[in-house]
């Protein structure tokens, strides 16, 4: 008997034992603390076809409400009219985006009243976007644009955080080039925006400041535009920070759980050959064993011919 027929043998019985084990049932749509904010998206119990446009049109949205930022640098900037015509075509293209994003999902969604529910947010930018569109020069449209920036935000880092490799040690050289670029960005727009900020390394120090949550006081916004810069800055260097403390605490973490996986798997290798080793002993023994047998067999076999032989009479008996 082969190893593999050996094989087909047992196979069957792992697999009714198998059967026994039941898998836990699909379990319903459990609570998203992002409901809170109107960032729930669609529920988890919510049909294939709705989770797979929120999969599809999810870097295009966040791309869409990132550009509220230039929007309303274009629009509290003292520029020509053009730029702030500019601004508003910005917002009329997010409104549009938006509406046609909502419009599709709602249609999409097996529970479209839930996801109007869970994602309010959506609303509250859409009228903005639409008040701004209108011309509407109102302080509550820089609220708007506000939230919806930091909409953007959070729905990156979001997206970001489903990376696992930020949260690995290959992770740090990532952040870091991030944190860099990001800080010299956030920088050159205070030094572009801002009159007191006289220099860009002024800006950069500032950036860094505002977004480590420190807060000198040496070189501070005066502007409406760097002010809402310096909200995302925040926003964005909480984020980084966050991201950064998990990749230290990764960095400790991963090289005992590193070393626990490579003993894991020695013990494994050590396992696998050891029950070929025993499978090996017991295909000899059978092997074995039915040589013996066969052996035997033939034995029986042939004293039997021989006993028949003796039985059968002579031919020329037989032949009278």
């Amino acid at each position: 008997m082969t190893r593999r027929s050996r094989q087909r043998i047992i196979a069957p019985s792992r697999n009714r034992n198998a059967s026994k084990v039941t898998s836990p049932a699909p379990s319903p749509h459990t609570h998203n603390p992002l409901v809170w904010i109107g960032l729930g998206g669609v529920a988890s119990d919510d049909n294939a076809r709705a989770h797979y446009w929120q999969h599809k049109l999810h870097w295009v949205m966040v791309w869409f409400a990132l550009m509220s930022v230039p929007a309303y640098l274009l629009s509290t900037a003292e520029l020509t009219p053009l730029w702030h015509d500019v601004a508003s075509l910005l917002d009329f293209v997010i409104l549009v985006a938006f509406v046609a994003e909502m419009l599709w999902m709602l249609h999409v969604s097996s529970f479209p009243m839930r996801y109007l529910f869970e994602n309010w947010l959506n609303v509250v930018i859409i009228l903005g976007a639409g008040a701004a569109a209108l011309g509407a020069a109102t302080e509550w449209i820089a609220i708007v644009r506000g939230m919806r920036a930091a909409v953007a935000v959070l729905v990156v880092v979001r997206t970001a955080a489903e990376f696992r490799i930020l949260f690995t040690r290959r992770g740090a050289p990532m952040l870091t080039g991030i944190a860099f670029l990001t800080m010299l960005g956030l920088g050159g727009l205070f030094f572009w925006l801002d009159p007191a900020v006289k220099t860009f390394y002024d800006g950069l120090w500032l950036a860094f400041i505002t977004g480590a949550t420190v807060g000198y006081g040496d070189v501070v916004p005066t502007t409406a535009a760097t002010r809402f810069i310096a909200v995302l800055t925040v926003l964005i260097g909480v984020a980084l920070m966050t991201l950064f403390t998990a990749n230290v605490v990764t960095f400790f973490i991963g090289g005992e759980e590193s070393r626990m996986r490579e003993s894991l798997q020695r013990d494994i290798v050590a396992l696998r050959g050891q029950i070929a080793q025993l499978l090996d002993a017991e295909e000899l023994r059978i092997t074995l064993e039915l040589h013996k047998e066969i052996r035997a067999l033939r034995e029986e076999l042939a004293e039997m011919r021989n006993e028949i032989e003796k039985l059968r009479p002579p031919r020329d008996s037989i032949g009278l």
